[in-house]
């Protein structure tokens, strides 16, 4: 064999190698595992205990204090439909799959929809309580949150039914509507942040499930088809950036949102909304978090071309 087709041989081999390197479909399983498991978790402790009803009572509590619901951007977010933005979005999802011919997408699309949205209901109404723990709270159970779920559930499903290259543009999009939408139901007084946060893990948990669902033999029949290694590289790299970027966000969020509930930012620097800007800061981690997991994954996965 000649030194030019030695050359060849290997570059195929190399790029076979890389082409058929799958995630392994128990990263999924593990995904969908955490995100149920942290559903249960946030309602223990924000709903089933004393320190938790506080704390998450508290950015509700600064909310109603500022009249948020009463400001112009508060009152624009609340003339919003936004079930019905959600359901346009998720309609879209539908098409995209359906056009790009992906029946197993479409599928991971339709599981992720209406396991979201039915989980939600049925948590809410049948499995969850709010019990009355003493403090000067509605005992109404409000969580997990279906304005939440629904937008987590429509960018989810945009993001799993967009072509490769697009889902680092569409990781980053869908984390910023679903906390815009979760912060709006906090500034309104429709909704705690647990609530939020809980209703972003029942999206998690059924999109991961919906990918795993898909047969990870059939990567190593279609990763040649789309595209070859170097592109799967570039965008793999390109899901790498953007999934790292929120996560960094998620963290930084979340600590900031620690100091603001501890005190151990003042008062005088946080202001008289430093407990709702917890809250928020809280939900924006949550969205951050799940949707970098997501850009992270999806922008490796190949069975979901």
């Amino acid at each position: 064999m000649s030194l030019s087709e030695l050359t060849r041989s290997r570059g195929r081999a190399g790029s076979r190698r890389t082409a058929a390197r799958p995630l392994p479909v128990a990263v999924l399983w593990t995904g969908a595992g955490l995100c149920a498991a942290a559903v249960f978790a946030v309602y223990a402790f924000f709903v089933r205990t004393v320190l938790g009803q506080q704390l998450d009572e508290a950015p509700l509590t600064s909310a109603q204090k500022l009249h948020t619901a009463d400001d112009p951007i508060a009152v624009w977010l609340q003339t919003l439909p936004w079930f019905l933005i959600a359901g346009v979005l998720m309609a879209i999802a539908v098409v995209i799959a359906v056009v790009r011919r992906r029946w197993a997408v479409l599928i991971a699309v339709l599981v992720t929809i209406a396991g979201s949205t039915l989980t939600t209901q049925f948590l809410k109404y049948a499995v969850f309580e709010r019990p009355d723990l003493g403090l000067d709270t509605l005992t109404l159970n409000s969580l997990p949150s279906g304005h939440t779920t629904a937008a987590a559930a429509a960018a989810a499903a945009l993001l799993l039914a967009v072509p490769r290259e697009w889902r680092p543009v569409f990781g980053v999009a869908g984390a910023a509507f679903t906390m815009s939408v979760a912060g709006s139901t906090l500034i309104s007084y429709w909704h705690r942040p647990s609530d939020t946060v809980a209703a972003m893990a029942v999206v998690g948990a059924w999109t991961f499930a919906a990918a795993a669902f898909t047969d990870p033999r059939a990567t190593r029949r279609r990763g040649r088809a789309t595209g070859g290694a170097a592109r799967n590289r570039a965008v793999a790299e390109q899901a790498r950036l953007a999934g790292l970027v929120l996560f960094g966000i998620a963290v930084v969020a979340l600590c900031v949102s620690g100091l603001l509930y501890t005190g151990v930012i003042p008062a005088s620097i946080a202001g008289t909304g430093g407990n709702l800007w917890a809250g928020l800061l809280f939900e924006t981690s949550a969205a951050c978090a799940l949707f970098a997991a997501l850009t992270l994954v999806l922008g490796r996965r190949t069975v979901l071309p």
